[in-house]
């Protein structure tokens, strides 16, 4: 008898053993999982912040753009054609570099080749002091408006 509630006992303490080990067990898988599960909501969060982030940082260009050809046309207007002329060459050599080195697609693109279609007359206009190409740059701007290149 002394034997059997030995031999119980032993059964008891490996049957405890053996249980919380695989208890830990299933536990460590469980917190991996769940750890596996955060890591990949995470990673999918950070991919759309930074797609995010990318087309603000786009918007803010286009932005950008759309001032400074208003700009451009404030100054032709005042007819001040010397600074609008430097200013225009400026312009036009970055938007010819955004239209390369970005992604800019669809209307935008459009919009933004219209321009630079453009930009020999408008160079050749304000480097005469011909009114035309003042109005020709107000007209760009607000076609670039009216297109939503500002306003997306």
């Amino acid at each position: 008898m002394k034997t059997n509630a030995i031999i119980g006992v032993i059964c008891l303490i490996v049957g405890g053993v053996v249980g919380g080990i695989s208890g830990a067990r299933l536990e460590r898988r469980s917190n991996a999982e769940r750890t596996a599960a955060a890591v990949e909501q995470e990673t999918a969060r950070a991919e759309r912040l930074e797609a995010e982030n990318g087309e603000l940082h786009e918007r803010v260009d286009r932005i950008q753009i759309h001032l400074r050809l208003g700009r451009i046309a404030l100054e032709a207007d005042r007819q001040d054609y010397g600074a609008a002329g430097e200013r225009a060459a400026r312009f036009f050599d970055d938007v010819a570099r955004m239209v390369q080195e970005t992604q800019v697609g669809g209307q935008d693109r459009a919009a933004l080749e219209h321009v630079l279609a453009a930009r020999d007359e408008l160079i050749a206009g304000l480097a005469t002091a011909q009114p035309a190409a003042a109005q020709k740059l107000k007209q760009l701007y607000l076609e670039l408006f009216t297109l939503g290149v500002a306003s997306n």
